[in-house]
């Protein structure tokens, strides 16, 4: 397996992000009765719903297109409804964290409640801020073609966590995760910023673990 292909697509390098696409679909053409878990919300959209665009004109795609992408899921998607992993897991931890939405989960892959559950069922206090599901201002490339409207995007993001009585500030996404990381540490914030799938290790329970 290889990168997924969407900042080839985004790129519109189409006929190549097609053969990327068939290089992933060939790798997992032996496990397709499990899952396949992604911990970033921009490759869980593209996997599941680009690879279906790219060969929908396509009079012959690939055989096992659909059944890769029905199996495609995201990480608190999977903790959630697949695992379903009980609250009883976790080492309760009474802090209190603010979440942002990644883009591409939050309207690619249409995953709302999922993440704000799995932080509570963590040990957690999960606290709304204000407009969670506007963009961080990464975008990938985005950032550094327009730096100073991404900077301002994450000026109001971090503006409205820092309003908010919060330790942690999590995500799904690792782009995200460093343009909001990085966002912090430039201000010298006391908040943390975590992909929740680190939120998760950080507090499970020790027998769990092993």
């Amino acid at each position: 397996q290889t990168c997924c292909g969407l900042p080839l697509m985004m790129a519109t390098e189409e006929e190549t992000a097609k053969e990327v696409a068939v290089q992933n679909l060939n790798a997992f053409s032996d496990t397709l009765s499990s899952p396949i878990i992604t911990l970033c919300a921009s490759c869980a959209s593209h996997l599941k719903h680009n690879y279906i665009k790219l060969f929908e004109k396509d009079s012959n795609p690939p055989k096992n297109l659909h059944r890769f992408t029905e199996k495609v899921i995201d990480f608190s998607s999977y903790m959630k409804t697949v695992l379903k992993i009980s609250p009883e897991r976790f080492l309760p931890s009474g802090k209190q964290v603010a979440y942002h939405a990644p883009c591409h989960l939050c309207r690619g892959m249409n995953v709302r409640n999922e993440p704000r559950q799995l932080i509570s069922d963590a040990g957690f206090q999960y606290i709304p801020s204000k407009d969670e599901e506007v963009c961080c201002g990464f975008g990938g490339s985005y950032s550094i073609d327009f730096p100073e409207i991404s900077a301002e995007i994450l000026k109001q993001k971090l503006d409205h966590v820092e309003a908010s009585p919060v330790d942690i500030l999590v995500t799904d996404c690792p782009g995200c995760v460093l343009q909001l990381k990085g966002g912090m540490n430039k201000r010298k914030s006391r908040i943390e910023v975590k992909h929740i799938a680190q939120l998760c290790a950080d507090s499970i329970l020790q027998e769990i673990k092993s």
